[in-house]
């Protein structure tokens, strides 16, 4: 039985940034977007509720429920749990924190900054600097770096709005990466430090980002999905496969998953891919995924081709890793390392993906 609030709740979702987390190009119009191939579809906000206009369709108008009933043939509450069952993968929005706490003396607390709008704010102007820098002259190098040796496409690398900060006085210049919940809302910026100093870390978050929650990239009820470290390496797997599976970008090995994202990948998700980096970190952190998930595989890298898919996209086929995972559900919950079994994906095996 689906509540009067989820409905609501899926209503007022961030429909864009839903539909462009499921692989849809949209195009910045104003204050709205069009589909990009489909102009005459134009998506709007009006009284905090996202809708969707399609003029060349006798003005075909609904809201983001009725979108992925009609053209993308989910059923209601398929379409309802799209843009807001998986809200699992985050802390309350402050509209809602207030709503579901209202006769609890907790809600006088104030909000964690990354749900602040002067902090969404902030950040949402810091990624258009970054996202502009990146695809300037002096970004060169670093979206070299992405296309060619992290494989990602230049599409996805717009999609996903990634950017590079130069040095600034004592602030090294870095890679920047945006992390969205489910619902659209930025919920972390990740930082790739380009050259970092003896004994800095490679990888920060912006302050006042959410470190706890996964990043979820085209997740939802009866699909299969991948776990993965890095949110690099989940932005690749939803572009090399994102048609199959969806991802959740773990961030690092220290994030847990809570009790109800535990019940969501149990219940909702026929078959979780652990594949985490094949190190002795994310051999460990795997371990204990197997423990609290029944339906999940452990499928990392081979480590002949790197310890995770960034190392690995130039020597094997992803799609061909990816696939042989999906087709091997017998063996649910084996913690032996049965991947090398398969371990036949070289990059010239194509089975689905899009290299």
């Amino acid at each position: 039985m689906i509540s009067k609030d989820q409905i609501e709740m899926a209503k007022r979702a961030n429909l864009p940034k839903v539909l462009e987390g499921m692989g849809i190009e949209l195009v910045s119009n104003g204050k709205g977007y069009h589909l990009r191939g489909h102009d005459s579809l134009k998506l709007f906000q009006q009284d905090g509720i996202w809708l969707y206009k399609w003029w060349s369709r006798g003005g075909e108008v609904g809201d983001g429920i009725q979108y992925l009933q009609r053209h993308y043939g989910m059923s209601f509450p398929e379409a309802v749990a799209t843009l807001a069952g998986a809200v699992i993968f985050q802390n309350s929005t402050p509209q809602h924190v207030g709503q579901q706490n209202a006769h609890c003396p907790e809600s006088k607390k104030k909000p964690k900054p990354w749900m602040r709008k002067n902090w969404q704010t902030a950040s949402e102007k810091l990624i258009r600097v970054a996202h502009f820098c990146l695809l300037g002259p002096n970004g060169k190098g670093s979206l070299s770096y992405l296309i060619h040796k992290r494989g990602l496409q230049l599409d996805t690398i717009r999609q996903h709005r990634l950017g590079w900060l130069p040095r600034k006085g004592h602030m090294p210049s870095k890679l920047l990466i945006p992390c969205y919940n489910s619902q659209g809302n930025l919920i972390r910026i990740r930082f790739r430090i380009d050259k970092p100093a003896p004994g800095q870390e490679r990888y920060r978050i912006s302050k006042g980002s959410n470190p706890d929650s996964p990043y979820p990239i085209g997740v939802s009820p009866g699909k299969p999905l991948m776990l993965l470290e890095s949110e690099l390496d989940a932005i690749l797997i939803a572009q090399e496969a994102g048609e199959h599976v969806g991802v959740l970008g773990m961030g690092t090995t220290g994030a847990k998953l809570n009790p109800a994202m535990i019940r969501y990948l149990t219940d909702n998700i026929p078959l979780n891919l652990i594949s985490l980096d094949n190190d002795e970190s994310g051999r460990e952190k795997a371990i204990g995924l197997m423990n609290q998930l029944p339906n999940a595989i452990n499928w990392p890298v081979p480590k002949k081709y790197g310890k995770d898919p960034g190392e690995a996209w130039k020597l094997m086929n992803l799609g061909a890793w990816i696939e042989a995972g999906l087709r091997n559900r017998s063996i649910l919950n084996k913690q032996h390392l049965f991947y090398y079994q398969f371990d036949s994906f070289q990059s010239g095996h194509k089975i689905f993906s899009h290299r």
